[in-house]
């Protein structure tokens, strides 16, 4: 029998889902960091993609590998105010945060340049000036290793600003999925669920059809493949058998169903 219903499940997107996709761009990207990471230089480092392709994942990954080696410090949501992430900061490293701004950011050099860490920034596009510039002035002391999350798009325009522009600093950029690595991923996270039968119900241009509308965007591929499974449900529940079997029909619907393609 062809469980949909469990393998729209599979597809749906959550944080703790444990279905990420380790494509060839994300590997290559996680080795760069971990490169740039360890060099002597304490430059500001950038790391870039299209919202969904998995870079609060690469953070998550980089802390995880990274961990025992150095301490890091994750914010998972941008600062607002310089205090705040200085307290922050002197927490994650078991000091005082008694202190006005000033004698507060001396403490954090002093702490930081004498121990080997990585502060890690997802969302980061989000940043207002004011925050901008000071972490531009905590990079400037060489005594942080500052690694800020960014959409591609906004993050191009950030690094285009004084700033940054003028100053030493390095970007990684995550891709998209192939083609090949959207058909991979979605009958190898069927088969591993023991969904083999419904794995085998899909052929070559099925897959090509969804690279397509989804552009090998992680999040979107998952969203639509999720969709696409509620709709052939439900077409199986009604009798409907033409639409109970992916084609280009079903395909269609799914996409139009999440605005990825024009009624």
């Amino acid at each position: 029998m062809l469980d949909y219903k469990r393998a729209a499940a599979l597809f749906e997107d959550r944080a703790d889902s444990g279905d990420y996709f380790d494509s060839a761009s994300a590997e290559r990207s996680r080795s760069t960091l971990r490169r740039v990471v360890g060099e002597e230089e304490r430059r500001p480092l950038f790391l870039l993609g299209e919202p969904g392709v998995g870079k609060s994942h690469m953070l998550e990954t980089v802390a995880e590998e990274m961990g025992s080696e150095r301490l890091i410090v994750h914010l998972k949501e941008p600062f607002f105010e310089p205090k705040d992430f200085l307290e922050r900061l002197l927490r994650e490293a078991g000091k005082s945060v008694d202190g006005g701004l000033e004698e507060m950011k001396r403490a954090a050099v002093d702490t930081y340049g004498e121990r080997e860490h990585l502060i890690m920034i997802d969302e980061a596009q989000i940043l207002d000036e004011k925050s901008l510039e000071f972490l531009r002035i905590l990079a400037d002391t060489k005594a942080f290793r500052l690694l800020l999350s960014m959409h591609r798009k906004e993050g191009e325009e950030i690094l285009a600003k004084p700033h940054f522009r003028t100053r030493s600093h390095r970007v990684v950029e995550i891709g998209t999925l192939s083609a090949d690595e959207v058909r991979r991923y979605i009958e190898g996270r069927l088969r591993e669920n023991g969904l083999d039968e419904v794995s085998r119900i899909f052929e070559p241009k099925h897959f090509k059809r969804i690279y397509r509308y989804t552009e090998g965007n992680f999040r979107t591929l998952k969203r639509m493949v999720q969709t696409l499974f509620e709709l052939m449900e439900h077409a199986k529940s009604e009798g409907l058998t033409k639409y109970a079997r992916p084609n280009s029909c079903t395909l269609d619907m799914a996409a139009l169903d999440l605005e990825l393609i024009d009624a």
